[in-house]
């Protein structure tokens, strides 16, 4: 295969949608010759990572924290944003158009041999993990920070046994898929606990926290959690974050990624290092976590002379945090200072799976006017649908019937200290960013 018609084969697979569950993961890696390479001694080991939110951003700083110490190291994000080869990288490198296609060769022979049997044909998500391990076991991988796709217990990257598990968060998403309340979402989380393999847990709810706490008492893991084993207090000198452990103290940090919640999603990554055993130096923490990077994590651009942000929130607790970094970006920008008013115009469309209305609730503070575009994917909302849910929480609303049209109309009405936020959905980044290209090649 070329890489294009790589691309092609992997998109093929998309419409089977997704599909919970490890037996047929297991047997697909089994065919491929991945028994080695899933966590045994000799091969790739892992730092598997879960969460709600934040999961993203938290992969991002075990994979830099192990580059910057030394480690040949691997890394698997779920989704991509703008480029597919984002989903597999080597650090902090994306997996080249070549070898992305020379493995989506090898793989499809057999990933074709399961369509007639009783396990059913591979989903997408199933053979770009299945990509991701062979790639870590032929390049010799000595740690991969593993991204869970959906959440945990019976989601394909559960096929690993990690030397750490790390779950980052809680919260309502997925809830057609993952239950309803917190706690049948934290069992889900919960899965990836193995026996006797230490457990990094950020800040839950309680009710979730005792789900937590109960499967890995099961599990006979030990559980360090945010606040309690993992501690994390500012320097009044440089601002920098310090980080206790029970296996150190770590200081002079500094979150690469910006973000309300980065702080906390780097701590998490420094305790996973050190729950792992994987902590080498001062010098690899303190570069790796100001080096981290991720896209689609508000991302600020400038486009047409105007701010534009993306972030790719998509939930109830992401819309939170969303506010809350508009607030601090808006704070510390001068044009705030001055008695200026700064408009937030809202380009958005969503996917379907997640909660339109809780996420519109909580964002809504912020927004001013919502321009509602339609996002190019099989589970995408008509912009209509998403209108709607808009409507109890913002007066000013519009519809467009593309990408282009939103993102140009927004671009052409915010004033010079406005700021045209792009949120909803990883998707919905992607698209934009193809936008706002043309409009600054």
């Amino acid at each position: 295969m070329t890489y294009q018609e790589a691309l092609d084969y992997v998109a093929s697979l998309a419409p089977r949608g997704w599909r919970l569950g490890l037996d047929r993961m297991r047997e697909f890696a089994h065919r491929a010759g991945l028994d080695d390479a899933l966590g045994s001694p000799g091969g790739p080991q892992f730092i598997h990572i879960a969460g709600t939110n934040g999961k993203g951003s938290t992969a991002a700083y075990v994979q830099s924290i192990l580059h910057e110490s030394g480690y040949r190291v691997g890394s698997f994000f779920s989704p991509y944003v703008y480029d597919p080869r984002e989903r597999i990288q080597l650090g902090r490198e994306y997996i080249p158009e070549g070898i992305f296609a020379g493995l989506a060769t090898m793989l499809e022979p057999l990933a074709e041999e399961f369509t007639e049997t009783e396990f059913g044909g591979i989903s997408e998500f199933e053979f770009k993990a299945a990509m991701g391990f062979m790639f870590y076991k032929r390049l010799q991988c000595e740690w991969v920070a593993l991204e869970v796709g959906l959440g945990g217990r019976l989601d394909a990257t559960n096929i690993v046994t990690p030397q750490c598990s790390v779950i980052t968060s809680i919260g309502l998403d997925h809830t057609n898929v993952l239950g309803t309340t917190l706690e049948e979402i934290a069992f889900e989380k919960a899965g990836v606990i193995k026996p006797g393999v230490p457990l990094v847990v950020g800040e839950v709810p309680q009710v979730a926290a005792e789900v937590i706490e109960r499967e890995a008492t099961k599990q006979e893991a030990e559980v360090w959690r945010y606040g309690r084993e993992i501690q994390a207090a500012l320097d009044a000198k440089d601002g920098s974050t310090v980080v206790t452990t029970p296996h150190g103290r770590h200081g002079g940090l500094m979150p690469g990624i910006p973000g309300s919640m980065q702080s906390h999603n780097m701590v998490l990554a420094v305790a996973a290092c050190d729950a792992a055993r994987a902590t080498r130096t001062l010098k690899g923490l303190q570069r790796g976590t100001e080096l981290a990077r991720i896209p689609g994590r508000f991302e600020v651009r400038q486009a047409a002379g105007k701010t534009v942000i993306l972030d790719g929130a998509h939930n109830s607790d992401a819309a939170k945090v969303l506010v809350e970094s508009l607030q601090m970006h808006v704070w510390s920008n001068p044009a705030a200072v001055a008695d200026v008013k700064r408009r937030v115009l809202l380009v958005t469309g969503m996917v379907a799976g997640h909660d339109p209305a809780h996420f519109y609730r909580d964002l809504a503070p912020i927004v001013d006017e919502a321009l509602v575009v339609p996002i190019d994917f099989h589970r995408g909302l008509p912009p209509a649908e998403v209108a709607l849910a808009l409507q109890p929480f913002i007066l000013a609303i519009r519809t467009y019937v593309s990408v282009e049209e939103g993102v140009a109309a927004a671009l052409g009405e915010a004033g010079p200290d406005d700021i045209v936020l792009i949120t909803g959905s990883f998707y919905l980044l992607g698209e934009v960013d193809k936008v706002l290209k043309k409009l600054d090649p």
